[in-house]
């Protein structure tokens, strides 16, 4: 009996020193994924504050944030005199992980703004409330309940055309655990917050997932394990996807709804766009609504895009930004739609807007150069709307 409990210290002893050292081997090459999200009962989750490591998902970037819990340095809920905010509401694409914060293109967009003589005199400040994973039903609330409290001057709704109109549709979108909204028989806009009282997400809210999440912050073999652990697998036997089509998106936006299912999620996005625009004028603030490509809308290769769009069996990919710009004239909202002007700009200088060198090139979110640009897109169009000079030139490739 002595033996074996010596024997069982011993692989004891040498499994605890085994996971130390894995442990320390973890922190020694710098690796860290931590929990970035905690539930929320209004959104259904949310940035943890305080969270900051370094990811090197797509790109390789130190993300911090706030103690309001967002990507983005602390801002007072008093906006200063003499300065012009914006707000942007958006998803994976404002968050912006991939790049360093300065780097992003809210963070990039007072510079570029200052340089047209946009409401001269006054200091451009933007405050990102871009969270992973949101759809426009999300960005909706945050506006309605924390971003407004900053008395925006401008809210800029950042809408993502490969998920956000399934992220809206509860028919469409697999992920349950979030507020949804529909449309009554007037057209009016009615909140389904059920998911908040769900056995799933009270076990999520729970202190004792509280106290896992807590753990797993200071130990980097967690951290891998539970990445290791939400990495799903492509169900057996599932077809492979055609070349441009992306993990977590969905290529049928890029087409005319094919079923009453995809036109129902196009009606509730359009009424949930133009419901923000009027919870933006309610606060006397401007609107501004900006759609971001599909990866494969803007890749350099002419080929690979006429490819895809065989696949698709479109007429071209640029559906979502037509159906946009139409509704927003429809709707005096002003719009700006990225997607033709940057694979116009693919196409005369070759470069990815999308993609980093370790994830592959084409596809992900946008790398520096994609977000510089965008910024400078988004400037032309507030300065031209504004009646200001023109921005300087867009960035070629290199610059």
């Amino acid at each position: 009996m002595k033996r074996l409990a010596a024997s069982l210290v011993l692989v004891g002893a040498s499994t605890l020193v085994a996971l130390l050292g894995f442990e320390l081997l973890l922190r020694a090459i710098g690796y860290s994924a931590p929990v970035w999200n905690e539930a929320d009962p209004q959104l259904g989750w949310r940035l943890r504050p305080g969270v900051q490591a370094r990811y090197t998902g797509e790109g390789d970037a130190f993300v911090s944030i706030n103690a309001a819990g967002w990507r983005d340095r602390d801002h007072a809920l008093e906006k200063p005199a003499g300065v012009y905010r914006i707000v942007v509401l958006g998803d994976s694409y404002s968050e912006a992980r991939q790049v360093p914060v300065e780097k992003a293109f809210w963070a990039l967009l007072p510079r570029e703004l200052e340089r047209c003589g946009f409401h001269s005199g006054k200091r451009i400040e933007s405050l990102n409330f871009g969270v992973s994973g949101y759809g426009t039903a999300q960005e909706y609330l945050v506006l309605e309940e924390r971003a407004s409290r900053y008395r925006p001057d401008l809210v800029l709704l950042q809408f993502t055309n490969g998920n956000d109109v399934r992220n809206n549709s509860r028919e469409l979108e697999p992920e349950a655990k979030r507020p949804y909204f529909s449309l009554d028989a007037g057209g009016a806009l009615r909140l389904d917050d059920s998911f908040a009282s769900s056995g799933e997400f009270g076990r999520r809210a729970s202190g004792a997932s509280v106290l896992v999440r807590s753990l797993t912050d200071h130990s980097r073999l967690l951290q891998m394990l539970r990445a290791v652990k939400e990495r799903a697998p492509a169900p057996r036997g599932a077809p492979a996807a055609a070349a441009g089509a992306e993990q977590g998106l969905d290529s049928r936006v890029l087409e005319a709804p094919q079923d009453a299912q995809w036109e129902r999620a196009w009606q509730l996005t359009e009424a949930l766009i133009a419901g923000t625009r009027d919870l933006a004028a309610k606060q006397g603030a401007g609107f501004l609504l900006v759609t971001v490509p599909y990866a494969i809308q803007v890749h350099p290769s002419a080929e690979a895009r006429a490819s895809f769009q065989r696949t698709l069996g479109a007429p071209d990919l640029f559906y979502p930004d037509r159906r946009l710009a139409q509704f927003a004239a429809r709707h005096g909202i002003a719009a700006v739609a990225l997607a033709p002007v940057m694979q116009h700009l693919a196409d005369e200088t070759g470069v990815f807007f999308h993609g980093f060198p370790a994830s592959g090139m084409g596809l992900g979110h946008w790398n520096e150069l994609g977000h510089r640009v965008a910024a400078q897109l988004i400037a032309q169009r507030l300065c031209a709307g504004e009646g200001e000079r023109p921005p300087a030139p867009l960035l070629s490739a290199g610059r």
